[in-house]
């Protein structure tokens, strides 16, 4: 199966809410998981582990963007800052997680925290050279499309276009059927298509693309990866991405609703499984894929 990924861009304005008792619990939960020198941790610690605990770049980007997602104020910008600009490296011009090697994920997830910082780009100069330079199949120009957006894409210092041949090679030759993962990877495309404005001239409509992507949401309410069976909240996040970009809704949002609660625990967080411990990951996705619902239901 094949599909023009040729589509008109709309975009969903941010809608301001008071916040709910759920939502308080979550930016509390979030809060809580703040490192005292700056950064974030990815969960609560293992009692059984006596090594102190280490916040993490992924874990800071995450928590940064569900406060932000959740109403809430950015504390102690100043020492998160710190962090974010500790995990760059001047020389690559990658970002990485302390005591790790820099790759396009990290740098990715790097220049997309310091964007939301506010940190300026002469700070971590070399990260987009860096992306150029290491992305080299679809899934790390998917990511770094993100950090083109956050970077800003009309001051993106190289041409895009091969990052779009890559993309378009991948995707049409791994295309699997749409309820086994299919829809993943369409709308993996379609978010990275329309982030960086590579969208072409066609016949292709918004809710024509929807309504493709409606074929894969699944039972659950969420969408699964290649031979899973069941939906998981990552693969349900990238399409989700997808819905918001076309201004669509998608056909059972009630399931979709359902989906998310059942990630959610007691303590205000969520899991990455349900049932599963609430992590900054599973958070991060189940927060802003509730506002982008919120927002396309207004």
């Amino acid at each position: 199966m094949r599909l023009s990924f040729a589509l008109l861009l709309a975009f969903v304005p941010s809608v301001a809410f008071a916040q709910t008792d759920a939502q308080k619990e979550t930016i509390k939960w979030v809060l809580a998981l703040e490192a005292p020198n700056g950064g974030f941790y990815v969960a609560q610690q293992d009692p059984n582990i006596d090594a102190a605990p280490q916040p993490g770049l992924r874990a800071t980007n995450a928590a940064i963007r569900s406060l932000k997602y959740l109403g809430a104020e950015i504390p102690n910008k100043d020492r998160h800052t710190a962090f974010v600009l500790k995990c760059y490296d001047p020389n690559t011009g990658g970002f990485a997680e302390p005591g790790g090697k820099p790759d396009v994920v990290v740098t990715s997830v790097g220049v997309m925290v310091a964007a939301e910082l506010g940190i300026p780009h002469d700070k971590y100069a070399k990260a987009m050279d860096f992306l150029k330079a290491n992305a080299k199949n679809f899934e790390d120009v998917r990511i770094g499309a993100a950090a083109v957006e956050a970077w800003g894409v009309k001051e993106c210092p190289f041409d895009l276009l091969a990052w779009h041949e890559i993309a378009t090679k991948d995707v049409n030759t791994k295309l699997p059927a749409l309820d086994n993962g299919g829809a993943r990877l369409v709308g993996s495309m379609m978010a990275f298509t329309l982030r960086l404005g590579l969208q072409k001239g066609g016949d292709t409509k918004p809710k024509a693309v929807a309504q493709f992507l409606d074929r894969g949401q699944l039972p659950d309410g969420g969408w699964n990866k290649e031979n899973e069976k069941a939906a998981d909240i990552e693969t349900t996040y990238r399409v989700m991405r997808a819905y918001m970009l076309l201004n669509e809704k998608p056909k059972d949002v009630a399931a979709l609703r359902k989906f998310l609660a059942s990630h959610r625990n007691k303590d205000g967080g969520y899991g990455t499984k349900p049932g599963g411990p609430s992590n900054m990951g599973g958070t991060y996705y189940a927060t802003i894929i509730t506002k982008w619902l919120n927002a396309l239901e207004k």
